[in-house]
């Protein structure tokens, strides 16, 4: 959905303010409706607005554009995995959140997990940690990565190869990770510094059982941002954002952001 405090200075809002956009609801509208309606209704700049990388007005990327989100379901949806018993029960809206991690049961042990987290990064509703984890999701979860649906440039030729990437990268790689108590004193996996017995810690099902981490260390190997929602692609034991794990194995187009 549209969120008109953010990004308030794009010249997006002036285009949707426009007397020639005849539906107030167009402000609020998801993106697939703003593609039928820029097509049918020959708006070629708002639709390259939507469409591009970058805004071609204020130079920023796309992922800051309120436009750009969808109401997205969780990443587990997003990735058509199915709900296990490590999903926390609780509604992460009612406790001001957009999203708690899994395998926390209780709210006083979700609020334990963000008081380690950097506060600028805790996807509290109405926050910069909010919009944080907008944008790494867009980043670090590109939806051409996860679905020939979402992808423009795809030659007929290539989409096998595209579907056997995504088939292997989601046997071997791809899950989701979550949390739960030490079982006994360990090193974390990412900073080699002690996990005491009963300490919070993020485990990763592709790895050994005893492969733990400090919630602050389960980050990508190579852009060293927490992995959003706790989901990583694993290679050569060391944890990857789904991009960047893409990356090693296929070229990335600079300008459409494909493979």
């Amino acid at each position: 959905m549209l969120d008109l405090q953010r990004h308030a200075d794009c010249p997006l809002w002036d285009a949707l303010a426009s007397p020639v956009v005849p539906w107030p609801g167009m402000r609020y509208a998801c993106v697939k409706v703003l593609h039928a309606y820029c097509k049918v209704f020959n708006k070629q700049e708002l639709y390259d607005l939507i469409v591009r990388k970058t805004c071609q007005e204020c130079k920023c990327p796309r992922e800051t554009h309120a436009v750009y989100h969808e109401q997205l379901t969780t990443v587990r949806d997003r990735l058509g995995f199915k709900h296990d018993t490590n999903t926390s029960r609780v509604d992460p809206r009612q406790m001001g959140y957009t999203w708690v991690p899994p395998g926390i049961l209780t709210s006083a042990k979700i609020q334990r997990y963000f008081d380690v987290i950097p506060p600028e990064k805790v996807p509290k509703i109405g926050t910069q940690g909010e919009r944080f984890r907008d944008k790494q999701l867009v980043y670090q979860l590109p939806k051409q990565d996860l679905a020939l649906d979402y992808c423009k440039h795809v030659e007929e030729q290539h989409r096998g190869s595209y579907e056997d990437f995504v088939a292997a990268r989601n046997e071997i790689a791809l899950d989701i990770g979550y949390v739960k108590d030490t079982p006994q004193a360990t090193k974390c996996a990412g900073c080699s510094d002690t996990l005491n017995q009963g300490e919070m810690a993020v485990t990763a099902p592709k790895f050994r059982e005893q492969t733990l981490w400090h919630p602050r260390c389960f980050k990508c190997t190579t852009c060293d941002e927490l992995l959003v929602d706790l989901t990583y692609c694993v290679h050569d034991d060391q944890i990857y954002c789904e991009r960047h794990y893409a990356e090693m194995l296929k070229p990335r187009c600079s300008a459409c952001d494909e493979h």
